[in-house]
């Protein structure tokens, strides 16, 4: 025992402690690119409000419509800090995953192994691009009063007529029972030799998904192309991409694999065949959510899109494949949007948790004492204060807005996250490799910054990802309660106005819930499995 403690002294005296611990401060490259990218943002900022838009509008115009006039558009606050928080997004988060692939390799490998939590990532990255691009692909909610009404288009089968939208929501259920059903008949083999085969349709579909948001962006903003030649880049793009990994592998895809694939393919048609009987019996027999338009609903109909025999009822189009709302909205602009309404509230909201979560909790556990106790019994009153009243009472002096709500409830909603970092912050102070950096004369703020934060990092990062979902749930029922910014359609705000013609327009209400269901529910789920991954120690 007495030799150990001795080797271990001689390593600890061998260590070059200037060497860890460098004197002289200065920006790494991240810093700088995100410094950088923050005084364009600025500077932007500056031009649209002190010159290109005084004068604020109601809307925002767009990116589109602005660059049809250069240097003329204007940009809601709430855009500006939406853009900002992209920024730190993509510095703070996946600029660190991107320095530490092996890492974030090891940690995806691990959260892959959790099949509902692959699902919820794969949502969640779906809803980050089309929050981001989505708004700009399908452009704005606009009225279009010849097309009031309509539903989603419909198409004929031997089990009888089924919407776009119902037909993916049994799909997407059907692959995955489908998936379950095969587990449970312990058909491991099919499903691992199909699963080589998924994986290349995956990163097919991934580059195409990708390439066509990007490319389509580009088009459609700067007016170059159509999205067909988008669409017909990202294929290619897709294909290469699945090809190359296909290659690089060194899988085989031979018999095995079309075995497999037929087997799952069939298994998957019959629960599918299941999946749409059920839809008939439950949805459009019981609860009467017709595929076809009628009644109230049905104020305008096209000639080729009339129902025969049916009177003024009417078949949805492909002009609008989601179908549209009572003014003629499309619902897709309209999914879009609140998509881009959720994504906001949970960057710039996350902005501000995460900053004030973590000094207030490192320097809370850190210092301890009567800072620590100043601090906990802040957090302690906070929590007391419902951030909603906060709003309600804001919103009589400043108005009804996003930015004052994402600005509410990020100021209001960190003190959960900021007792878990002081906890975990406790439980490091006296590790070893603070002591050793104590003794080499590290002050206290650098020992926090460059020793204590990055292993509490992981904390926040899940209690987080864990609050996005109630932040969520909070704008949606703040606009469902006519508390919002009418002019802005977020999800809540098309579910409240659209909720009253159901059953004859349901999927003008039905399509917004189901979208913010999911987004909720695959929140919630990756960020358990976050936790898992991430702090091996908690609970399950």
């Amino acid at each position: 025992m007495a030799t150990s403690d001795a080797d271990e002294r001689a390593r600890f005296e061998q260590v070059d402690w200037d060497a860890v611990e460098p004197s002289g401060g200065g920006f790494g490259r991240r810093s700088a690119l995100f410094l950088a990218s923050l005084a364009v943002v600025l500077a932007a900022f500056w031009y649209d409000f002190a010159v290109a838009s005084p004068d604020p509008l109601f809307y925002n115009v767009g990116l589109a419509e602005g660059l049809e006039a250069p240097f003329t558009w204007d940009v809601r606050g709430i855009d500006w800090l939406f853009s900002v928080s992209l920024l730190v997004f993509v510095f703070y988060v996946l600029y660190p995953m991107y320095e530490n692939l092996d890492r974030t390799k090891a940690y995806f490998a691990e959260l892959t192994n959790n099949r509902p939590a692959t699902f919820a990532l794969g949502y969640v990255t779906l809803f980050f691009f089309g929050g981001v691009f989505g708004p700009l692909l399908a452009g704005q909610p606009s009225p279009d009063i010849p097309a009031t009404s309509r539903p989603p288009v419909s198409a004929a089968t031997p089990l009888g007529r089924v919407d776009l939208f119902s037909l993916l929501v049994v799909g997407s259920l059907c692959a995955l029972a489908t998936w379950g059903l095969l587990d449970r008949l312990d058909r491991e083999r099919e499903l691992g030799s199909f699963g080589d085969v998924a994986r290349v349709l995956l990163r097919v579909g991934l580059g195409f998904l990708a390439t066509f948001t990007l490319v389509g962006t580009v088009f459609n903003v700067f007016s170059l192309s159509s999205f067909r030649t988008a669409a017909g880049i990202a294929a290619v793009v897709g294909v290469a991409w699945g090809l190359r990994w296909a290659v690089l592998s060194g899988r085989s895809f031979g018999f095995e694999q079309l075995r497999a694939t037929a087997l799952v393919l069939a298994a998957f048609g019959l629960v599918l065949v299941v999946g749409i009987e059920l839809l008939q019996v439950v949805v459009y027999d019981l609860l009467q959510f017709d595929p076809i338009a009628g009644g109230a609903s049905s104020t305008s109909c096209p000639a080729y899109a009339e129902a025969p025999g049916r009177g003024t009822t009417c078949y949805g189009t492909w002009d609008y494949p989601l179908g549209t709302a009572r003014y003629g909205q499309g619902l897709i602009p309209l999914v879009f949007t609140g998509m881009r309404v959720s994504l906001q509230v949970a960057l710039i909201c996350s902005m501000l948790i995460v900053p004030l979560a973590t000094f207030v909790g490192t320097v809370a556990g850190y210092v301890g004492g009567v800072v620590d106790d100043l601090l906990m019994s802040y957090t302690d009153i906070q929590q007391t204060v419902p951030a909603i009243i906060v709003y309600m009472i804001t919103i009589h002096v400043y108005g009804r807005s996003l930015f004052v709500l994402v600005v509410v409830f990020g100021l209001f909603s960190w003190a959960g996250a900021a007792r878990l970092v002081r906890s975990e912050v406790i439980q490091r102070r006296e590790e070893d490799f603070v002591t050793a950096a104590r003794s080499a004369g590290a002050g206290h703020w650098r020992i926090m910054g460059r020793h204590i934060l990055p292993n509490v990092s992981n904390t926040v990062l899940t209690s987080v990802t864990r609050q996005i979902p109630n932040l969520i749930l909070a704008e949606a029922a703040i606009a469902f309660l006519a508390l919002n910014n009418i002019m802005l359609p977020s999800w809540g705000e098309t579910i409240s106005s659209q909720l009253k013609y159901i059953p004859d327009g349901w999927w003008m209400s039905t399509i917004p819930v189901i979208v913010l269901s999911v987004t909720v529910l695959s929140f919630s789920v990756l960020g358990d499995a976050l936790r898992d991954v991430l702090d091996p120690r908690s609970d399950s």
